[in-house]
């Protein structure tokens, strides 16, 4: 017998699943220079991009990293003048963090590259499986909200 997710979902699927999305993020990070940028800065630099000026709080919430470490990520960005910190006008206690212009260009242009590659990759598959991912997208993003919606579990040691 095949263990379940629940009653409709096999476990072996949604776990193909799950490595596949991962494999994925992995293999088109990898396929792009980073700048030297991690994974979460280049996250974080991109959040800030959508959502800014975002206070440390939000944005912490948004990425789903601790604010301490945030602090360090945007400290980093920062320095190398890819964001700035600007007090916020509600309250000056707390800071903003907004992206600069280098920032935006290099968010844009990355994000670019990773559209290319993904764009190339899509059309090297036949016809139907490609057309089958792209039908799969309003599902794929209502997942994903879901789960942003959810607050995150610590993790288990």
């Amino acid at each position: 017998m095949v263990s379940t997710v629940s009653d409709t979902f096999d476990v072996d699927d949604v776990a193909r699943l799950r490595v596949a999305l991962g494999r994925i993020s992995r293999l088109l990070e990898r396929s792009i220079a980073s700048e030297g940028l991690t994974r979460t800065q280049l996250s974080v630099l991109g959040t800030v991009r959508r959502h800014g000026p975002i206070g440390i709080g939000e944005l912490a919430e948004i990425e789903g990293v601790n604010p301490t470490m945030l602090s360090r990520i945007v400290a980093k960005l920062d320095e190398i003048g890819l964001i700035s910190r600007q007090p916020d006008p509600d309250d000056g206690r707390a800071a903003r963090v907004v992206i600069t212009s280098a920032g935006a260009e290099l968010q844009a242009r990355l994000q670019q590259e990773r559209t290319d590659v993904l764009s190339a990759m899509l059309r090297e598959l036949p016809p139907g499986r490609s057309r089958q991912l792209l039908d799969a997208l309003p599902a794929l993003e209502a997942l994903v909200e879901q789960m942003a919606a959810r607050p995150t579990a610590p993790a288990s040691s």
